[in-house]
């Protein structure tokens, strides 16, 4: 009685599965989920076991412009290095990291407008990452807009309040006052 109990929830949850796929192929996502044989719990398709799941849309040259711009960068080619982030930034909008980077290349061409816009964009969509926050910080201290980066870093400070590096700064910004 166990046994066909089991089998039956394995072929609803099957049967719930490839419903969830038709449902995102129809919306263009393209997730594809494996075959499985039930009895045995693996993929017939790669012998794995339980759920693995790809997605075929996704674009792996996003991952390359990223990358090459991260090895220009590690190597002090910030020119290059922005080229690379740019075109990674075209091809994949939501990815916070890139304008992280962005925002240190210019923080370190000293061109702060460029860092507070760039740094701006990573902290909307990484509003949870401390160094997101504290860089910004950097970027309104470097524009001299001393009452934005104090502000900015305390949100750092909330976010990770055992960092001392960021304490430092906001010391640094109370004192110019």
């Amino acid at each position: 009685m166990i046994v066909k109990l089991a089998v039956a929830t394995g072929r609803l949850l099957l049967r719930l599965l490839n419903w969830i796929q038709q449902l995102l192929e129809k919306r263009g996502q393209g997730i594809r989920a494996p075959k499985r044989n039930i009895s045995t719990g693996t993929n017939t398709e790669s012998g794995q076991g339980f759920w693995r799941e790809e997605v075929i849309d996704e674009k792996p040259e996003i991952m390359t412009h990223y990358d090459e711009g991260e090895a220009f960068f590690k190597a002090g080619k910030l020119d290059e290095a922005e080229r690379f982030f740019l075109t990674a930034a075209t091809r994949n909008p939501k990815d916070s990291r890139v304008y992280a980077r962005l925002g240190l290349i210019y923080l370190q061409k000293k061109s702060y407008t460029d860092a507070t816009e760039a740094l701006k964009v990573a902290v909307k969509l990484d509003r949870f990452n401390p160094s997101r926050h504290y860089n910004l910080a950097l970027a309104y201290e470097g524009k001299n807009d001393n009452q934005r980066a104090i502000a900015t870093i305390r949100e750092a400070i909330s976010l990770d309040p055992v960092s001392p590096k960021y304490r430092t700064l906001l010391e640094r910004l109370l004192n110019k006052k």
